[in-house]
């Protein structure tokens, strides 16, 4: 059967409303179910609203201002879960390799995508059948979402990002991550003065320079080890300069050593389904169980 691994929360301004732009290395799909205010998706900016619908590709920078009554429901999935999801004639994966995608639900379907998500939020069942009823709902939830994107191109608004201006930069850093790059290179691929430089970057996206090229290449790492690369492989490929930088660094900032980041996607681990539900407790919290279906 088909693994079936994702994460569900719902977000809440006072909990998820961020002052500067984070990413992560899942794809994200949210559904603004109220409230209003602004989302920031790499280099476009959007109004939130009931019925706003988005996707935010991998390692995308993002972040969101909204009021005290906004609250969107927010599905996290792996682009290799995608992958697995797809197929030649509806490919998941292809479309979601795109920075980010946005469309407009009527009420109607805004109502009828938050049922779905209201149905992934609730464990599966434990009888006969219930491990592929959780899938089929999932295939459901995407269906809807990418029929819907399919429908819409991207709305692009005429305001413009607080990021654009190093855009370029980003673009840059995701092609060049296994060679050794430093600020000054940087800057003089760009013809800007290096202090400039670090000083835009940081005003943009709340990053040192040198932060995002090494939170960068962890991400990368970490799908790295998913496929079952070695720890020395991985290291080399994403440009640390020795194998006992990346373990201390990958460690610092995943909680993890490498070797024990791999172990939780070895081949025995993927015989077996991983269900990751997180739900928000009274105080506001998130309070996280996993499943394991045998």
């Amino acid at each position: 059967m088909i693994p079936c691994s994702y994460e569900i929360h719902t977000s809440k301004c006072d909990t998820y409303s961020m002052d500067r732009p984070h990413f992560h290395d899942d794809i994200e799909i949210m559904l603004c179910i109220s409230g209003e205010g602004v989302f920031f998706i790499g280099s476009d900016v959007y109004q939130l609203a009931r019925g706003q619908l988005f996707l935010i590709g991998s390692s995308v920078l993002h972040r969101s201002v909204a009021d005290d009554v906004y609250r969107g429901r927010v599905f996290h999935i792996t682009s290799g879960m995608l992958s697995e999801l797809s197929t030649a004639q509806s490919d998941f994966a292809a479309r979601s390799a795109c920075s980010s995608l946005h469309t407009v639900l009527t009420e109607e379907e805004t109502s009828r995508l938050e049922e779905m998500f209201e149905t992934l939020s609730r464990d599966s069942e434990s009888g006969f059948g219930g491990d592929l009823q959780q899938t089929i709902a999932v295939m459901e939830l995407l269906l809807f979402c990418f029929r819907r994107f399919e429908a819409q191109e991207e709305q692009k608004t005429a305001a413009r990002s607080e990021l654009e201006p190093i855009v370029p930069i980003l673009t840059y850093i995701q092609g060049h991550l296994s060679e050794p790059i430093s600020t000054r290179e940087i800057a003089d691929q760009f013809f800007m003065d290096k202090y400039y430089l670090c000083h835009q970057f940081r005003k943009c996206t709340g990053f040192s320079l040198m932060e995002y090229l090494i939170k960068c290449r962890v991400l990368q790492a970490r799908a790295l080890l998913r496929q079952g690369k070695r720890v020395q492989e991985v290291g080399e490929t994403v440009g640390f300069r020795s194998n006992e930088y990346f373990i201390r660094t990958f460690k610092k900032i995943t909680g993890t050593s490498p070797k024990q980041y791999a172990k939780l996607y070895s081949e025995t681990d993927q015989k077996h389904q991983h269900d990751l539900m997180v739900f928000e407790g009274k105080d506001g919290r998130t309070a996280r169980l996993e499943k394991i279906v045998r």
